[in-house]
C-alpha cells in the first residue's frame, strides 16, 4: 500500500482503524491474492491501494467494482467475486461507516452476511467512547489536583500578564458598540475597558461617574445586577487600583472571591 494512503488511514476514527488491522481483513486479502491474483505482487499492491482508498472514501463503494476490474485486470465474473469479498468480509463489519453497502452487495448478486455487524461496530464505538470518557475523567482529576492559585492585582496588570483576563466575558448581551470599532464587539473585559475610557476619559473617575456608566450607558442597559456588579468592580479597579482575584485554575477573575 502506498505510504500516503497508509498515513491518511491513521487519521480515521478509532473503530475504523481497528477494523483495518483485524484478522478478517488480512484473511480476506490473502484469499483474494491466492484465488484471484495468482500471488502477483504488483496486483496485490493495487488491491491494497483500492481497499485503502475505499476506506478513506476517496473511492466510492459504487465505483469499486469497475476499479477492481480495471486495476487488477480481471474479467467481469472475477471482479464481482473480488469486490464481494471486499464488501462482505472487509467493509461490512463496519457497515455503519459505509451507507448503501448492502445495496451494492445485492447489485453484484451477493448475499448480505448473516453475522450482524452492528454488534461489532457498537463494540468498537463503545470502546472509543469509553476511551474518550476515561480521558475526560483523567483531565478532570488533573484539574482537581492542580492547586488553585489566586493572584490579586489591579485589572490592568492582570490583563497585561494573563491574556485570558482580557478575553473574559462580562454580561450576557451579544455585543457592545465602541466608538473606535467599526462593528459591535463581544462584551469582553478588554472591550469594556476600551469603551469606558473612550467615553468617560483617560483619567481617574469618581464613584458617581462610574455608576452613571454602569447603569445608564447604552451598552449596559440589558445587564442584570450581578453583571453590573462585576463590571463596576472591573472599572473601580481601573479608577482606584483595587486588586481583583485571578484564578489560575479557572483562568479568569473569580468574582465569587470578591468582597463587594
Amino acid at each position: 500500500m502506498k505510504d500516503e494512503i497508509r498515513d491518511k488511514l491513521k487519521s480515521l476514527p478509532g473503530f475504523v482503524l481497528d477494523s483495518i488491522y483485524e484478522d478478517y481483513t488480512t484473511e480476506a486479502i490473502t484469499k483474494i491474492r491466492e484465488e484471484h491474483l495468482e500471488d502477483d505482487d504488483d496486483r496485490s499492491e493495487e488491491l491494497k491501494n483500492a481497499i485503502g482508498l475505499t476506506i478513506l472514501k476517496d473511492i466510492k463503494i459504487e465505483q469499486l467494482f469497475e476499479i477492481i476490474k480495471e486495476s487488477l485486470k480481471l474479467n467481469r465474473e472475477e471482479a464481482e467475486e473480488v469486490t464481494l469479498i471486499i464488501f462482505t468480509e472487509i467493509l461490512y463489519p463496519i457497515k455503519d461507516y459505509f451507507p448503501g453497502i448492502e445495496d451494492e452487495i445485492l447489485k453484484l448478486g451477493g448475499e448480505i452476511p448473516k453475522e450482524k455487524p452492528k454488534k461489532l461496530t457498537e463494540q468498537l464505538l463503545k470502546r472509543e467512547e469509553d476511551m474518550e470518557r476515561m480521558k475526560e475523567l483523567e483531565e478532570e482529576e488533573e484539574r482537581k489536583r492542580m492547586a488553585d492559585t489566586i493572584i490579586e492585582n489591579p485589572i490592568e496588570e492582570l490583563v497585561e500578564e494573563f491574556a485570558a483576563v482580557g478575553e473574559q466575558r462580562i454580561g450576557s448581551q451579544k455585543a457592545i458598540e465602541l466608538k473606535s470599532m467599526p462593528i459591535p464587539m463581544k462584551p469582553l473585559i478588554k472591550f469594556w475597558l476600551k469603551d469606558y475610557k473612550e467615553k468617560m476619559g483617560y483619567y481617574q473617575h469618581s464613584n458617581l461617574e462610574r455608576v452613571q456608566y454602569v447603569y445608564h450607558d447604552k451598552n449596559t442597559k440589558s445587564m442584570n445586577e450581578e453583571e453590573r456588579r462585576q463590571l463596576n468592580l472591573i472599572l473601580k479597579s481601573v479608577d482606584e487600583g483595587i486588586s481583583l482575584p485571578y484564578s489560575t485554575r479557572l483562568k479568569k477573575i473569580d468574582f465569587s472571591k470578591t468582597g463587594e
